[in-house]
């Protein structure tokens, strides 16, 4: 008999000759061992999860709470254009990582994943500019006329990788170290709303 067979009971424990700290010891590795690792993402209920210490931790949902043009005074100057910026509550989010390149594990029904804007090729990472009460997203770019576009630009947008795991079960990783501050995962390439994080 081993230890792994053993469920807590000292006095088998003692009567099938093993030591009772050593028994102990494996009890307790293995049990922290099951509280860090990640599960497995099939088992988890739909939703935007992180890889976290304790295993597959989730992340709240945000929408912008509101938006408009910035520099609205450009349009009268010719030649030159204002922004688009959407709002969004807080200035935090609650999900605060350490992790410079954090995991992602999306998992939605697989009727969904098959719509056009829900496949893993339309998750992106996109980063809020951090104000004092509350986060901004600008959704357009471009000074003047010329070069003026809707869209998020590409540096707010890190480069990330997608896979599929199976239908519905997609996981993210970074190609790149994110930088200190406030951001968002989303499916929506004008930014409206999504699951947000920051890095310390």
């Amino acid at each position: 008999m081993q230890c792994s067979e053993l469920t807590g009971d000292f006095a088998m424990v003692r009567r099938a000759g093993l030591d009772v700290a050593v028994c102990l010891s494996f009890t307790l590795f293995s049990a922290a061992q099951s509280a860090t690792a990640p599960q497995d993402p099939v088992a988890l209920r739909d939703g935007f999860y992180y890889a976290g210490s304790q295993g597959w931790q989730k992340l709240e949902p945000i929408s912008m709470s509101g938006g408009g043009l910035k520099h609205a005074g450009k349009m009268f100057v010719p030649g030159l254009t204002p922004q688009m910026v959407w709002t969004f509550r807080g200035s935090e989010a609650p999900a605060q990582l350490e992790n410079k390149r954090p995991t992602f594990c999306i998992k939605e029904l697989p009727a969904i994943a098959n719509i056009a804007g829900h496949t893993g090729r339309d998750l992106v990472i996109v980063r809020f500019d951090k104000k004092k009460d509350h986060r901004e997203l600008q959704t357009t770019n471009g000074g003047n006329v010329l070069t003026f576009k809707t869209g998020l630009s590409k540096d707010r947008t890190p480069d990330i990788t997608t896979k599929a795991v199976a239908d519905g079960i997609f996981m993210v990783t970074l190609n790149e170290d994110l930088k200190p501050g406030e951001y968002m995962l989303t499916f929506s390439a004008q930014g409206y709303s999504g699951y947000d994080f920051g890095i310390k």
